[in-house]
């Protein structure tokens, strides 16, 4: 057994939570916000260098390709708390067991998602009412995301794995090489080879294939105890159901940010046009950076709240999901008061000096985020559910999200028409969010 790897698992039991938190958590919060800052970029090139068609083409083409990370997700964050649970109670083997079942998954599930991908997504996007060269773009786009599809799948599960294995700096730098390698290929593929939408999705998808690569190379080798052998990826249907049903609540809460885009999508095009497509294609970028934040500290969390609770060390478990609560909160207050104070820039980022796109935007920029401390917190406090391995609560807060914000959306929509879009979400939010307390204060 390799002795640092052993000492990774024992200090989630004895060092302080304080300490645990800044060791888990930082360097996590510091990998989501540089690939904040890479998935705005993204968002730059696209709007600097295409347009609104552009940005409209990828805010339709995306929510369907994002199945991926979703599935990834499901896989990554079942496997994850479970791996933590068991190492808890000293059962090495079946962690073990259970990470190269992991990778299986990822691998038949990735396959059946592309085949269904390639050959429905155009259909989606017709459904969704994309037409002429907006729907070639998002096409092409979608294409290419499902031909390689299989790395994304593979590098948010297993960068979760890696990240309860003892190695958060590791998965900081792993994710910071990715988020600069996507830059450079959108430079490539978009400036230098002006490839579109099809240019942007060969960039993200080559970038995750080489943080694929890095994240596992940690498990083929000899400095883990959770090493995947062939004897490891031999599919455990009790290890399969207890991943499905720890990861589900992941899956759902990135489903639910898929089907809020598509909604949303949905909507503008409904009571708006594809200006409001565009607009709204910048708000989820700039949304994006902060949700980012959010995972950051949820999946910094996890090891130490899944492991203690193997553990049966409750009090530790306590404080450090109220530590993440006010740290959410934080970041959360800020970001409200530079977006309300400042949204002339965030516009000015992401489409320059565009006299139609920014006062759409700005309306909605107000609208809008003043739900984000809310999001923040159902963000936490989901993943705090699943780690502790409670997962009928975590899938009441992301099961009902989708259910509400679909009520929410078309209803404000006909009363309110685009400005009852924009205001949809925080109102959901909010009453998730008083769920949420009520739940935790009873428990």
């Amino acid at each position: 057994m390799s002795a640092t790897s052993t000492a990774s698992h024992l200090s989630l039991r004895n060092d302080s939570i304080f300490r645990l938190f800044f060791r888990y958590t930082m360097p996590t919060i510091a990998a989501m916000l540089v690939t904040g800052i890479y998935v705005a970029i993204d968002g730059m090139f696209v709007g600097h260098f295409i347009g609104e068609k552009g940005l409209a083409g990828i805010m339709l083409g995306y929510p369907i390709g994002s199945i991926l990370y979703a599935v990834g997700a499901l896989i990554g964050m079942g496997a994850s708390a479970l791996v933590s649970i068991r190492l808890g109670e000293g059962r090495t083997e079946q962690a073990r067991m259970i990470v190269g079942n992991a990778l299986s998954l990822s691998l038949v599930t990735s396959l059946i998602i592309c085949v269904l991908g390639i050959a429905y997504s155009e259909a989606i996007l017709i459904w969704l009412g994309a037409e002429g060269e907006i729907l070639q773009m998002a096409s092409d786009y979608l294409f290419w995301y499902f031909a390689l599809g299989a790395f994304p799948v593979i590098s948010m599960a297993f960068s979760s794995l890696l990240r309860n294995d003892g190695q958060p700096n590791r998965v900081t730098l792993i994710m910071i090489f990715g988020g600069i390698l996507n830059v450079v290929l959108d430079w490539l593929f978009i400036v230098v080879f002006p490839y579109e939408l099809t240019g942007a999705a060969i960039a993200t998808m080559l970038s995750q294939a080489a943080t694929t690569l890095l994240c596992l190379q940690h498990f083929f080798g000899r400095k883990t105890n959770l090493r995947i052998h062939w004897d490891t990826l031999k599919l455990q249907w009790d290890s399969v159901e207890q991943i499905f049903r720890l990861g589900f609540s992941s899956l759902l809460m990135y489903l639910y940010l898929s089907v809020v885009l598509t909604l949303h999508n949905k909507a503008f095009l409904w009571v708006g046009d594809a200006l409001h497509v565009a607009a709204y294609g910048i708000v989820s970028y700039t949304e994006a950076f902060f949700y980012l934040i959010f995972e950051g500290i949820a999946l910094g969390i996890q090891p130490i709240t899944s492991y203690n609770t193997g553990a049966g060390q409750i009090e530790r478990v306590v404080k450090a999901r109220n530590l993440a609560f006010a740290v959410t909160l934080l970041f959360a207050l800020a970001g409200v008061a530079f977006l309300y104070g400042f949204p002339e820039y965030v516009v000015y980022l992401f489409a320059g000096d565009n006299p139609t796109l920014q006062p759409e935007t700005i309306n909605g920029m107000q609208r809008y985020f003043w739900g984000l401390p809310m999001e923040g917190l159902l963000l936490v406090g989901a993943t705090y559910f699943q780690s502790i391995n409670r997962a009928k609560e975590a899938s009441i807060l992301t099961g009902g999200k989708l259910i509400l914000i679909t009520f929410f959306i078309f209803t404000l929509a006909k009363i309110a028409g685009v400005n009852g879009v924009w205001i949809a979400l925080p109102l959901c939010s909010s009453v998730l969010t008083a769920w949420m307390i009520v739940t935790l204060r009873r428990s």
